[in-house]
C-alpha cells in the first residue's frame, strides 16, 4: 500500500498521461479506458479542460487538455491546494487536475450532465477525496 492507502503504486516518472489516467480510473473502480489527453501550450486560464468535439465524420470525441504553462511550473511555494487537497509537488498537481477532468469524462460516458453537478461533487469526494471542484492551483484561478 502506498501513503494514500492504494495497492497500486503511483505511475513511475516518465509514464504517459494516458498510463496515469488508466491507473486513476482503475483505482476509482471505473471500468473505462482513458480518453485522449494532450498538453496545451495555449491554455493559461485553467489547468485542465474536458472537451467534446466532432471529428470529420461527425462523431463526438472526448479529450482532456492540460495547461502546459500552469502545470509544468516548478517554482511554486509548496504545498499548494488543488481541488481542495494539498499537493506537495508538481506530479501531485497534475494528478489532481487529471482526476477532476476524468470525472467529467466518466459522467459524459454515462450520458448524464457532466458539469459541476451534485453527482460530480459526490464522485470527486468518494473517489479522490476532493474538497472542492475549482480549477485553480493555490491562489491562481
Amino acid at each position: 500500500m502506498d501513503a494514500e492507502g492504494f495497492a497500486d503504486p503511483l505511475p513511475p516518472r516518465g509514464s504517459t498521461l494516458r498510463q496515469q489516467a488508466a491507473l486513476i480510473l482503475r483505482r476509482a473502480g471505473w471500468d473505462l479506458a482513458p480518453c485522449p489527453i494532450v498538453w496545451s501550450p495555449r491554455m493559461s486560464r485553467c489547468a485542465g479542460l474536458f472537451v467534446i468535439e466532432k471529428d470529420s465524420r461527425g462523431v463526438w470525441r472526448p479529450e482532456i487538455r492540460l495547461s502546459t504553462p500552469l502545470l509544468r511550473r516548478r517554482d511554486r511555494p509548496w504545498p499548494v491546494e488543488v481541488c481542495g487537497c494539498n499537493c506537495r509537488n508538481p506530479e501531485d498537481v497534475v494528478r489532481r487536475i487529471l482526476e477532476h477532468e476524468l470525472i467529467h469524462y466518466k459522467l459524459w460516458m454515462e450520458g448524464v450532465d457532466w458539469g459541476h453537478t451534485e453527482r460530480f461533487r459526490d464522485l470527486a469526494w468518494a473517489a479522490f477525496g476532493h474538497q472542492s471542484i475549482t480549477h485553480g492551483i493555490g491562489t491562481e484561478t
